[in-house]
């Protein structure tokens, strides 16, 4: 088929580029100002496409993508400058070399520099630069990208470019043998054939996210799971204030706590996604990918293959990736499993299964009892406390060490069989508490204490009360007549 060989084609182009995101996101909304500057080398003639033809493709296409996958957030506007001869050989050029006789033609020329934050340099094929293209940042700050070769003046290929100013990595694809998230799989780079960081297409959920253009202020929503029920996603393409995606709680890393989620979007073969038209499933069914924020901000995305090694072409076999009405797909290290019910030109119905949250830790004064002697004891006798503790936080709540102390009168002794007790909450322990009162004590009635504390602070402070009862010294005498 003519549209298979012509993605192949521009798949294999794109696998030979080496770009990296820029250290510094440029600007995601509004007006990103930008100019365009156009150079040729000592040693080749300059391109056919005239200044005219790539200010459209620039200020026309690679703007209408922008404004298009922004939902109308943000646009290119600026201008186009060149052709321009520079004092460079294709096989000695650098990104820096090009930048600095680039734009000194075209100050010469009458371009106004500093009112730009973002700088497009295109040039005809250079053996000695890096092949298809790639960008860094400038000494002024600015925002650089390089298309080297006629072949990379497309809006795919500039707007990818534009893509890592923003701040993305690439859009990779996972390739497993025997489920989404089979027993083997490898992670493929560019191989998410429904991005422009990986293929073609509107910015995936997790990557608009990350730029703004969803879940932020006046930008459509996406619809985070936490509960298990029937959810609604809107067609990916157009503007709406439905939820243009499902997020849903994959996992937590337990070293780095980064967490990772499910994306669930539903695309359309219109606007800049009309590419995707007669890809397998890519439109009829939804879309599922994986998503890390990790370490700096820097973001992981995978398109995951629902019907893994259906084809034994890798490039291919994502094509049928997305979920068919009536699938399910389950995740039972997560207790996550989602079914698409519906699809048509308008969204797309899935039912969501999710495993409850766990309670919310909730605590409580413990519960503290002091028992002992009944009847009253000689002075300097021995007698034998029995303090019980029952943890009285919620089943949310971890296992708790309460601390425990004793109090008695100056000149008695209080030992406590153990100082701690550790427990969960709903259950209860006790131990002893010895006491000696002094052999000076006169005949009343003194008062025991204990008391907890532990960790959670003051929730956690508790006391309770005995008595310790001394007879009198006369006590149980007859009396003489």
């Amino acid at each position: 088929m003519a549209l298979r060989a012509t993605f192949c084609c521009i798949l294999a182009l794109l696998l030979s580029l080496v770009a990296a995101p820029s250290a510094r996101a440029a600007t995601t909304t509004g007006e990103i100002k930008t100019v365009v500057i156009l150079v040729n080398f000592t040693d080749t003639a300059a391109p056919s496409n005239t200044p005219a033809e790539l200010n459209q493709l620039v200020f026309g296409k690679v703007s209408d993508f922008y404004w298009e996958a922004s939902y109308q957030k943000t646009f290119l506007s600026g201008a186009t400058f060149g052709w321009f001869t520079i004092p460079v050989s294709t096989t000695q050029c650098t990104w820096s070399q090009i930048a600095s006789e680039g734009n000194r033609a075209a100050a010469a020329a009458g371009a106004n520099l500093s009112s730009y934050t973002t700088f497009v340099y295109l040039f005809p094929t250079a053996s000695g630069c890096i092949n298809g293209g790639g960008g860094d940042i400038g000494p002024n700050g600015e925002h650089r990208v390089f298309i080297n070769g006629v072949a990379g003046f497309t809006e795919q290929m500039i707007s990818h470019e534009l893509g890592h100013q923003f701040g993305l990595q690439h859009s990779d694809g996972l390739d497993c043998d025997v489920s989404a998230l089979g027993n083997t799989c490898v992670q493929r780079g560019y191989t998410d054939t429904a991005d422009t960081m990986g293929g073609h297409g509107h910015f995936n959920a997790f990557q608009k996210e990350r730029l703004g253009w969803l879940n932020a202020a006046g930008a459509p929503p996406i619809t985070t799971v936490t509960a298990s029920g029937r959810y609604t996603i809107e067609r990916y393409e157009t503007p709406g204030t439905g939820a243009k995606a499902l997020k849903i709680p994959k996992s937590v890393d337990p070293a780095s706590g980064q967490k990772t989620w499910y994306y669930l979007e539903y695309r359309q073969p219109i606007g800049f996604d009309a590419v995707l038209a007669g890809l397998g499933n890519l439109t009829t069914g939804v879309q599922v990918r994986t998503g890390t924020l990790t370490a700096g901000g820097i973001g992981t995305s995978l398109l995951l293959d629902m019907t893994a090694s259906s084809n034994a072409t890798i490039a291919y076999d994502i094509w049928d990736g997305a979920l068919g009405v009536g699938r399910t797909y389950s995740d039972a290290a997560a207790g996550v499993s989602f079914t698409v019910v519906s699809a048509d030109a308008n969204g797309a119905v899935v039912d969501v299964t999710v495993a409850a949250p766990p309670a919310a830790c909730v605590r409580a004064a413990p519960a503290l009892v002091l028992t002992g002697p009944t009847s009253a004891l000689a002075a300097g006798s021995t007698a034998s406390y029995t303090l019980s503790v029952s943890n009285r936080d919620g089943s949310g709540c971890t296992a708790t060490a309460f601390a425990l102390a004793r109090s008695v009168p100056t000149g008695w002794s209080g030992v406590l069989g153990a100082t701690n007790l550790t427990l969960s909450p709903g259950t209860s322990s006790s131990t002893t508490l010895t006491v000696v009162s002094s052999s000076t004590a006169g005949a009343a009635n003194y008062t025991i204490g204990a008391g907890t504390s532990s960790a959670a602070g003051a929730v956690h402070t508790a006391s309770a009360s005995a008595t310790y009862a001394i007879a009198s010294k006369t006590s149980g005498r007859k009396t003489r007549r």
